[in-house]
Order: C-alpha cells, then sequence, then structure tokens
C-alpha cells in the first residue's frame, strides 16, 4: 500500500496561515487599523446601515485611508433618499418641497416615508436611492481607472444573473437594450424622471433603459468610483416626484446638471428567469467579478460567502486581505468618519456649496427661455428676479406694479430686505414678510394686496420649496 506524501514544511506553512487568517476576527475598533495596514491589498465590505450619511462617511473614509495600491470594494443600501452630487444645485435638481412633506407622492398610493436630501463628495447627477437599490463602490490605483473599468464589471454581474442585455453605454451609463418582443413588458415596469413625451403617431424603436448611473472621484493617487444599480424598486414610477424640480424651468444654474433618462429595474429583465431574481444573487455575481477584475485570492470569497452574521459588524481579516461587514458602530468608534458624518449632515454643506445660480420670472439676454406663465391670482406685471451664490441671495429684484416709478421702489425694497439671506433659511413666513413689504409699495393694485400676498408667498414657496 502506498503511504501518502507527507506535505511539505511549505505547504504547512502556508495551510497555517490560511487558517490563522480565516479564523482572525476583529471589531469594528479595529477597522481604521486594518483598513490602512500596507498589506491590505484587497477589501471587501457589506455595510449593515440603511443611512446614507453613514454609508457615505465610511466610503470617503475607505478612499482617504486605504493603501495607495489596494482596491477596495463596498455594497450598500440607503433609505429612500435623494442624493446630489457636489457641484450641483437642490433647487434644480430636487423637489425639495416633495421632501420635506416627508415623501409625499402625489397621485401615489403608497407614499414613501421620510425621504432624505443628501449632497455627496463625489460630482455626478441627483439620483434616488430605496430597497431597491444596490450602491457598489470600487476604490482603485488612480493608475489602473477608466471610467468604463467598474461598470462594465457590473454589467458582466447582471448577465451573469440573467440580464442578458444590460451594457454600458457612450455616457458610462449601464443600460437594458430592449428586445421589440420585450420592450412593452419593460416599458410597463419603466419610470422616468421627467413627463413622458406624448404617444407617437407610429411604431419607433424600443428605448434602453438606464439601470445604473456612476459618479467619481480622483485623488492624486486613488480614484473612487460609485454607482447605482436599480434591481427592484418599488418606487421607480415615482422618481420624478423628488427629482423634478417645480423651479427647473426659472433657473439657469453654474454646475453639474443631471442628464434626464427613462428608467426600469433589472428585476423586469429577469421574469422568466431561473433562479428567481434576488438582491443577494446579484451581490455575489459583483463580489464574483470583482475579484475576477483584480485577482482576489479564493479565502476571501469563501469568508464574504461565508459570512452569515448580517446583524453584527465583523470583519475577518487576512494577510493581505479584509472581508466583512460595517455599518454605524464605525461612527460610533472612529473619530474620523464622525466628523465626515456631521459634515454631511450640515445644512451649510447641503446648501451653501450651491454654485451660482438666477431664478427669474422672464426671459433675460443670458437666459432667453420662455417662462411659464404666472398664477392668475397675480397681477400680468409680476416680476421675480433672485441670484444666489453659494445659497446666500446676492441679488434680488421683484415687483409686481406696472409703473415704472414704483417698480424701481419695489425691486430696491427687495433687495435690501433679501441681500445676504441664505435661501434654504428662509421659510413660509420670512418670505411673506417680505413679500408684504414689497407688495404694499404697488398702491395701484387691482386685486385685494392680502390676496396678491398670499398668491406670490404660495408661488415663490413652492417653487423653493418651503413647506407650509
Amino acid at each position: 500500500m502506498r503511504l501518502p506524501t507527507r506535505p511539505s514544511p511549505c505547504t504547512l506553512y502556508r495551510r497555517m496561515i490560511c487558517q490563522r487568517a480565516i479564523s482572525s476576527l476583529s471589531s469594528p475598533s479595529h477597522f481604521p487599523e486594518i483598513a490602512s495596514r500596507s498589506s491590505s491589498k484587497h477589501q471587501i465590505y457589506r455595510s449593515l446601515s440603511l443611512d446614507p450619511f453613514v454609508n457615505l462617511s465610511i466610503e470617503q473614509y475607505l478612499l482617504q485611508n486605504t493603501p495607495e495600491d489596494s482596491n477596495v470594494l463596498f455594497l450598500y443600501v440607503n433609505r429612500p433618499c435623494v442624493v446630489i452630487g457636489r457641484n450641483q444645485n437642490p433647487w434644480l435638481e430636487t423637489n425639495l418641497g416633495a421632501l420635506a412633506k416627508h415623501g409625499g407622492v402625489p397621485d401615489s398610493t403608497t407614499p414613501i416615508d421620510n425621504v432624505l436630501y443628501v449632497r455627496r463628495h463625489s460630482g455626478g447627477g441627483a439620483v434616488f436611492h430605496d430597497a431597491g437599490n444596490l450602491n457598489y463602490s470600487v476604490i482603485c490605483p488612480r493608475d489602473v481607472f477608466t471610467r468604463d473599468r467598474h461598470a462594465e464589471m457590473v454589467a458582466r454581474a447582471l448577465q451573469r444573473i440573467g440580464a442578458v442585455n444590460a451594457k454600458v453605454n457612450e455616457r458610462h451609463d449601464i443600460v437594458l437594450t430592449q428586445q421589440p418582443k420585450e420592450a412593452a413588458r419593460q416599458t410597463a415596469t419603466a419610470g422616468t424622471q421627467d413627463p413622458p413625451p406624448p404617444e407617437p403617431e407610429s411604431p419607433v424603436a424600443p428605448q434602453a433603459l438606464k439601470i445604473s448611473g456612476s459618479a467619481y472621484k480622483l485623488t492624486r493617487s486613488r480614484a473612487l468610483h460609485h454607482g447605482t444599480c436599480l434591481l427592484d424598486s418599488p418606487n421607480v414610477h415615482n422618481l420624478g416626484a423628488f427629482l423634478r424640480s417645480p423651479a427647473r424651468p426659472y433657473i439657469l444654474a453654474k454646475g453639474v446638471g443631471s442628464v434626464r433618462s427613462p428608467v426600469g429595474n433589472v428585476s423586469a429583465a429577469l421574469i422568466d428567469s431561473a433562479p428567481p431574481f434576488s438582491m443577494e444573487g446579484v451581490i455575489s455575481s459583483i463580489i464574483d467579478e470583482f475579484a475576477r477584475l483584480y485577482q482576489v485570492v479564493d479565502e476571501v470569497l469563501t469568508q464574504t460567502r461565508n459570512n452569515t452574521q448580517k446583524d453584527e459588524e465583523q470583519l475577518r481579516v487576512g494577510d493581505d486581505w479584509v472581508a466583512g461587514t460595517v455599518g454605524e458602530g464605525l461612527v460610533r468608534e472612529i473619530p474620523e468618519i464622525q466628523i465626515i458624518t456631521s459634515t454631511l449632515h450640515s445644512l451649510d454643506f447641503k446648501f451653501l456649496q450651491t454654485p451660482e445660480f438666477t431664478f427669474s420670472t422672464f426671459p433675460t439676454d443670458a437666459d432667453p427661455r420662455e417662462r411659464p406663465p404666472l398664477p392668475s391670482s397675480l397681477p400680468h406685471s409680476t416680476r421675480v428676479s433672485i441670484r444666489a451664490k453659494k445659497g446666500s441671495i446676492v441679488e434680488a429684484s421683484i415687483s409686481t406694479s406696472s409703473d415704472g416709478y414704483i417698480v424701481q421702489e419695489q425691486e430696491s425694497q427687495s433687495q435690501q430686505l433679501l441681500d445676504g439671506k441664505n435661501l434654504h433659511e428662509m421659510d413660509r413666513q420670512a418670505w411673506n414678510g417680505v413679500l408684504q413689504t414689497v407688495v404694499s409699495i404697488d398702491d395701484g393694485l387691482l386685486e385685494p394686496t392680502e390676496q396678491v400676498i398670499e398668491a406670490l408667498t404660495d408661488f415663490v414657496c413652492h417653487k423653493f420649496g418651503v413647506s407650509a
């Protein structure tokens, strides 16, 4: 009988190290030293938190503190929220009034509760997150980064679970191209950020549905690519209620504007798939593709798949890898993450980072677009123009009169009352007080002054998202 070959000392040593690595557990308090150690080349984390402020803070911390040559995958799901880019305008990109009403969606039988407004550190456009949307983040050395590299990674992961029509388009978004026989089914489950166009008189080629958009942040040595992935959002029809600002037709803004696209759920393309669609299946597929892309060792995948303690923050650590679950414990334990979270929560960051913009109810040389008609309850001569810089009013011109002298008085008074005011701090009472002073100068009003004041207050508060 042939005796089994004795493993070499090197093989025994590797097995010992592997076993030691697999059994090595760490608490959130050890996260800074583990994530930043030079040997942590491969890092995979899932968040247990649904708080967008927490998840974006962890993401920012990983960008700033992981080794320059490491590759990091961070996956998280947020509670309902609207997230805008660092250089965007909340009065242009979001319906702040709908958010202020805690997510009430007009004409919806399933209102969304407590929708948050968030500004992130990276660029890109405004997006809506909920429990049916998976957020992925990859942090890598800048010299290997391209805008399509990780979008293609996610597209391959979606193809593996049955979304065979997933592909990356020229805008670096992931879309589902629709076959004619599938178009009717997928369109029925699709949403859009703007009102739907009129029905065409003749059939047209089915439109690709956007399922994932991306944003980026580059540092000297590191690159962050994070993206959304609409998997099974129950709110896909209601996205426009939060991403369509009533002030949009009146605003000329600097900064980055969002591109409006028809969107859809990945699950709509997988009705006949086997096994059935699941969020966990998508997560597992993305982790596998990340591992292939960056040649992550097998024990990392094993630990990631076997991590069943989903209600407990836990890190498993190997010689050159980290895998585990993170969450709000990191905010409690790590001062740097606390600071980032506090910044994201602050009204200064949310509103005073806004690039310069002008709101005008009438065409100007800089913005000759036709404006929607004003409410019939306002005098036809009513004009409102406000220029804001970093969220603070620097010019204001409001008038209701057709008399040139009175117009000058009203404009001068509105400038005096509004100059230097932070726009997000103007509540209904503040606007009503300013407009009462301005409108009362116009003693030639045909309508009752109180009625005009209330109508103008309603108009301005609606456009700037001021709750009643």
